[in-house]
């Protein structure tokens, strides 16, 4: 067993109400602390889904952003198109050691040039082929948006209207709506949804968004693009 620190950056929605749970791993050298890479700990079912009892702390907690967690992990899962993810010892506890300020955020912000950019796709999604042809490939950022906003739509599946929730932004010259899979930010900015009128919802001070954004597992061999989390720096 592996036993890695990580600073939670998100625990997002994935098949309700399972969970993809990520973060940055917090290293101890000797006293000092330094940030390592990002660690997505998975199941080895449910396209690496977490059910709530693989990943809750002690109190039946559910792990938050922010939170600064020991996650109990037998190995790196070797997936080239989701190098982050480890699985993760089931029948070992998380535990929660503290917590840190949203101040600690910019200094992780990261500028890829492209966000997994495929041409031949729409902005939130791309093939398998487009991304093994990335250099440096990693499925996880944490990035300042030029703008954004919600947006509340609809779509029609198997027949049905289903209501939909997204992220518009830019990015380093390029226009991106990406399905938006944070549970805790609509409490603050649509707590009606799935009532919520469609339309689009500003934030308070979009000069003040970080996004964390993850790609998906393969779905009929394309790989979707989420917003996992959205931050809001404070004034």
């Amino acid at each position: 067993m592996i036993a890695k620190r990580i600073l939670i950056l998100a625990n997002s929605t994935k098949h309700h109400p399972k969970r993809c749970v990520a973060g940055r791993e917090l290293i101890d050298e000797g006293g000092q602390f330094r940030w390592g890479g990002w660690i997505r700990p998975v199941s080895n079912h449910d396209e690496g889904a977490l059910d709530f009892d693989k990943r809750s702390l002690p109190g039946a907690v559910d792990p938050k952003p922010l939170d600064v967690v020991q996650v109990p992990l037998s190995a790196p899962e070797s997936n080239p198109l989701q190098p982050e993810n480890w699985l993760i010892e089931p029948e070992q506890a998380w535990t929660r050691e503290s917590a840190m300020g949203a101040t600690v955020l910019p200094t992780l912000v990261e500028q890829p040039e492209s966000l997994w950019f495929d041409p031949a796709q729409k902005s939130d999604r791309a093939s398998v082929s487009a991304l093994e042809r990335l250099a440096k490939f990693q499925s996880l950022y944490l990035i300042r948006p030029d703008k954004f906003h919600f947006q509340i739509r609809s779509r029609v599946w198997e027949g049905y209207p289903k209501k939909q929730q997204r992220g518009v932004f830019s990015y380093r010259g390029r226009h991106y709506d990406f399905a938006l899979t944070d549970p805790l930010i609509g409490q603050k900015y649509y707590p009606d949804y799935p009532r919520t009128e469609e339309g689009d919802i500003h934030p308070a001070d979009a000069s003040r968004i970080l996004l964390c954004v993850s790609l998906t597992p393969p779905f009929h061999g394309l790989h979707y693009k989420v917003i996992a989390t959205v931050f809001e720096l404070p004034a």
